[in-house]
């Protein structure tokens, strides 16, 4: 055998003399509790990379960085966060960021100038008079439809400035933005720290104990902090504990003053000379933290009420203003603002995004409460992935989705091209109109094109003496608009359009809800589990407080709960697992094979179970009264989490009412409103196109000078670039899922952080929502058919 001496001189490592102390301290390994998992030497902690790249940016460009400090604001931040990160790094990060994105921006500025990129099918033969297509600039290309290049360069250069005050932005608010997350995440992770703490200072008032216990069921920047301060102490950098507390306490006041508080009381309690004062005084550490707490989940509770009123004007009210300007500013100013291209910008990206962005900046100021288990898909006790039940089998859900769609689609098509009757003067359902048929209804010709170049009116303008060929185009734009804004004549295929809608939706929604439901069920289960295991904590404490052996307390708690989930899927099946297999405690609760933890995904029953395992090998006294700590510590997070639902639930509640009815109704009669909008503007148009010439006959060279087209723009781009009925209710439609899906992100988000949950909504909700635009558009297009008639 080795001899054990030998054994140690075999282990020594020989450091020069000018070794570094970090190379030094690297040498050292521990074996503690508090560093499992393979952590039993100090280790480099990971460099966020904010960090990494503000020292590469420091490093290759020296001149960057300035010689100005941190501002005291900045300071706080960085030492907060623990970053090893100096004034000049910062500085020349942001000079960095800065001249990078304006080069980039100025390059991207003269690649849209000079770089034929874009195919433009608008070209036109001078010989003869045959479009074809080129490839020209996208300043080229934005020019003709806005009909100025230098305002298509101002148009394109804007969004790119915007983007490099973006980054500069993000560069310089980056410290004080991951401060104040850490912030709000300390709402949630200050107790459950601080009752780890007062959970170990109530069994053994031993403040090294109980930090070590502290970071190792602890969460968050704060149990980081905590295994931080162990190794400080361990190395000399703090003479003892006490001292390191206060450094800590008095870095986190500046952000979390209840905390602060809370870990001087929790020093304090040290010095009771009693047993019976130290619990009180630990007792009022918690219930002051809770207080403290409270008053700010309720104070976010009340910052939410604004930034949910703005979500609903920008992503509801804000498209029902646009229909209305946009038209009459493409009329005034002769700009295609309404063309279907600049509304898909507008619709379907601008404004998701700019909604995406204020919800998701709303939702990550959200105190991180209760965490749901996560289910990964090849759980045993959920389905194949892709396979729903049906009946007693399992199929597809990719077929499924598959027969909704061709089905779907197919009687969308039949019943636009023939309709639904009864008999053949009775129908339930009426075909789609046609060009053919609506022209021939009014006009009695039989001429498909009688709107176009050479068509049945074209004719007759030049019969009626309408000689140039501008003027004819602008009568021909502005009669053929006017003919089909009619709701007699109008030919937007509502069968096929709806028909369409319908079924993606359903099929994405059938899609989406059952790839996700039995997680949620799940999820459900599990959740109510853990709400009857902070319960049957207290019966399980009080039987190992009689002295009795750990197997028959955990026996006794399954029978005196035997109609819970807890009691049959933890309880029993480790019962069963000691008495039938013959295991000990740990293995009957983590044998990778048999264990009753196998295969739950709760952390607060798992993590709860490690707990009754460690305290048990102190005694079942000792165990007992760590379980009864531990039940009072997970209600008091489960009161926090109930919390923050309840206090928003009024607005949650709101926000669906609007996700699901409100704002597809409205955006349902935005449709219609856009006819009518546009039916008046062409009016208008025409009534000053007939009146245009008096101005010739007044006495004022200012009026003479005037005409219609000066007054309106460009004629023909207001007729022409006004977006088709039949493409609006598309792009509207797309928008309608886009904002139930924003809505229904904050929605779920603000209640709990669970993307199952989200999934689940949004499936429900979506066909919901999709059937209310359907609606509120047939019964508009009525209702102004009504008032029209």
């Amino acid at each position: 055998m080795v001899d054990r001496s030998k054994r140690h001189e075999a282990k020594k490592v020989f450091f020069p003399s000018n070794a570094s102390p970090g190379r030094l301290y690297k040498g050292i390994s521990v074996e503690r509790p508090i560093f499992q998992a393979g952590q039993t030497k100090l280790e480099r902690p990971v460099v966020p990379r904010f960090v990494r790249y503000c020292k590469w940016c420091a490093k290759s460009f020296s001149g960057f960085g300035g010689k100005k400090p941190f501002s005291p604001e900045y300071k706080d931040a960085v030492e907060f966060l623990g970053w090893d990160l100096k004034s000049n790094e910062f500085s020349a990060a942001i000079t960095f960021s800065l001249l990078i994105s304006l080069i980039i921006a100025i390059a991207l500025g003269f690649l849209f100038w000079l770089a034929p990129i874009v195919p433009d099918c608008t070209a036109i033969d001078q010989i003869t008079g045959d479009t074809f297509c080129e490839l020209s600039s996208l300043v080229e290309i934005v020019g003709k439809m806005v009909g100025s290049e230098l305002m298509a360069m101002g148009y394109l250069i804007a969004p790119l400035l915007v983007l490099v005050f973006l980054v500069f932005n993000f560069i310089q608010k980056f410290p004080l933005k991951k401060a104040k997350e850490e912030e709000i995440k300390a709402l949630t992770y200050v107790p459950e720290v601080v009752g780890y703490l007062t959970m170990s200072m109530k069994l053994v008032p031993n403040l090294e104990k109980a930090v070590e216990f502290a970071a190792l069921h602890g969460r968050g920047k704060i149990a980081t902090d905590f295994q931080k301060l162990i190794w400080d102490v361990q190395l000399g950098v703090y003479n003892t504990l006490s001292e390191g507390l206060d450094a800590l306490a008095y870095r986190w006041g500046k952000f979390s003053e209840e905390f602060k508080r809370s870990l001087m009381m929790v020093r304090a309690s040290v010095l009771e000379d009693t047993e019976a004062k130290r619990f009180a005084l630990l007792d009022k550490t918690m219930e002051e933290l809770l207080d403290s707490i409270k008053n700010k989940m309720e104070q976010y509770a009340r910052d939410l009420s604004q930034p949910a009123v703005f979500l609903f004007y920008l992503g509801v009210l804000l498209p029902l203003i646009l229909i209305i300007v946009l038209p009459i500013g493409s009329a005034f100013t002769g700009q295609p603002l309404a063309r279907t291209d600049v509304l898909i910008i507008i619709y379907n990206i601008i404004i998701p995004i700019a909604a995406w962005m204020f919800a998701h900046n709303i939702i990550k100021k959200r105190p991180p409460t209760y965490e749901p288990p996560v289910i990964p898909d090849n759980h045993p006790e959920l389905p194949p992935k892709w396979k729903m039940k049906l009946g007693k089998g399992l199929v597809d859900v990719r077929f499924v989705v598959a027969i909704i769609l061709v089905a779907g689609l197919g009687i969308s098509f039949v019943l636009s091209t023939t309709g639904l009757y009864l008999d053949e003067e009775t129908p339930i359902i009426g075909k789609d109109k046609s060009v053919e048929e609506v022209i021939k209804a009014n006009f009695f010709v039989d001429d498909p094109n009688y709107f176009e170049l050479g068509g049945t009116l074209d004719q007759k303008l030049q019969t009626e003496g309408v000689v140039d060929g501008g003027d004819r185009t602008i009568i021909r734009a502005v009669e053929r608009q006017k003919f089909f804004s009619n709701p007699e004549n109008d030919i937007t295929p509502y069968n096929l359009l709806f028909g369409g809608l319908l079924t993606v939706t359903f099929a994405a929604a059938v899609g989406l809800y059952y790839r996700n439901i039995y997680k949620r069920k799940m999820q459900a289960n599990i959740s109510k589990m853990e709400s009857e295991f902070k319960d049957s904590l207290y019966i399980l404490a009080s039987r190992m407080g009689e002295n009795k052996p750990v197997e028959e307390a955990l026996e006794h708690t399954r029978n005196f709960l035997p109609n819970t989930l807890v009691a049959d899927r933890v309880y029993g099946k480790t019962v069963n697992n000691i008495h039938v297999l013959g295991l000990p405690l740990e293995s009957a609760l983590f044998d990778p094979n048999y264990g009753s933890m196998k295969n739950l995904p709760s952390n607060i029953i798992v993590s709860s179970m490690k707990l009754l395992v460690d305290s048990v090998r102190l005694g079942v006294n000792v165990s007992a009264r760590t379980l009864i700590s531990l039940s009072l510590q997970l209600t008091n997070a489960e009161k926090v989490s109930r919390l923050l639902v309840t206090l928003v639930q009024e607005i949650t509640t709101t926000m669906q009412t609007t996700a699901v009815f409100i704002a597809p109704l409205i955006l349902g009669v935005t449709t219609s409103l856009q006819k009518i909008v546009v039916q008046t503007l062409l009016n208008i148009v025409q009534e000053t196109s007939q009146s245009a010439p008096s101005f010739a006959t007044i006495d004022n060279p200012a009026l003479q000078s005037l005409s219609f087209e000066t007054l309106f723009g460009q004629t023909q781009n207001i007729a022409d670039s006004l977006v088709s009925p039949a493409a609006f209710i598309l792009i509207v439609g797309f928008y309608v899922a886009e904002i139930v899906f924003i809505m229904t992100y904050f929605n779920t988000k603000i209640q709990e952080d669970n993307d199952t949950l989200f999934r689940i909504n949004f499936a429900k909700a979506i066909p919901i929502a999709i059937v209310v635009f359907i609606v509120s558009v047939i019964a508009s297009n009525s209702m102004i058919t009504l008032i029209g008639g």
